[in-house]
């Protein structure tokens, strides 16, 4: 039996523009729009994508860093991410993302840059918390296991998890790492490859490595990644249509 997927974090309803509207209402509405191609690739990526394996950043403050992450996980098929205890310009990334910031918005100097960001700010659903503690709560009422990559005596090989089961897989600080009360609540302490002289990765090499091996883990054990129910399809589906299709809003405006 495969173990019960974490609710979707996404808004029942859709929001365009500061306004909400039905998930039946997009897709009927804005899905004319979309080119056939289009639209098969939108069902494809959702067919491969997962809450299950959440990843995190706690304290990584540099934008570069934070973009670089985020974009390979939603290469790797990650559907959302947390930021806990931001500050600086790295904050000001969650409301863009939230947003899914088009282009225009990216072409000046702001937070998202779309080299880094290669469009994971229009796909990823992303969270802030400005607290560890209040970050482990909400993680545990999801049913999330913690897992921290830390270089600690006790830490196990990430080889060691079994990431068919919900995981929050958290990334600390560019320099420091993760923050004690991080290590502390966390339910794993795990360790990436190091057979060089080297003692750490960058951030966003680690994240990239770490959310790779998830992902393997999770089609060996289950022979897939993606494991969204019909029903989270459908929402997603319309969240993705209504950032996807240029003028979203005038169209289910206009469509009244």
């Amino acid at each position: 039996m495969l173990p019960v997927t974490p609710p979707l974090p996404l808004p029942a309803e859709v929001p365009v523009e500061g306004r909400r509207y039905a998930p039946e209402t997009v897709r009927r509405v804005l899905a004319p729009f979309l080119s056939e191609r289009r639209r098969q690739r939108i069902e494809r990526v959702i067919a491969g994508r997962t809450f299950s394996v959440w990843p995190v950043l706690e304290r990584v403050h540099d934008p570069g860093n934070v973009n670089a992450v985020l974009r390979s996980a939603e290469g790797l098929g990650y559907g959302g991410a947390a930021l806990v205890d931001l500050d600086g310009e790295a904050a000001d990334l969650v409301e863009q993302y939230r947003e899914g910031a088009d282009d225009a918005a990216l072409a000046g100097e702001r937070p998202i840059r779309r080299r880094q960001s290669q469009g994971a700010h229009k796909w990823m659903h992303v969270e802030a918390f400005e607290s560890t503690a209040g970050f482990v709560r909400e993680a545990r009422a999801r049913g999330y296991r913690i897992a921290v990559t830390a270089l600690r005596e006790d830490a196990k090989p990430i080889a060691d998890l079994d990431f068919s089961i919900p995981t929050a897989l958290v990334f600390g600080a560019e320099r420091d790492g993760a923050s004690d009360e991080m290590l502390e609540l966390a339910d794993d302490a795990v360790l990436l490859p190091l057979d060089g002289f080297v003692q750490s990765y960058n951030v966003s090499v680690a994240a990239a490595l770490a959310l790779y091996h998830a992902r393997q883990d999770r089609i060996a054990r289950t022979g897939r990644h993606g494991d969204l129910s019909d029903a989270d399809r459908d929402l997603l589906l319309a969240h993705y249509i209504a950032r996807g299709v240029p003028n979203a809003d005038a169209l289910l405006r206009h469509a009244g």
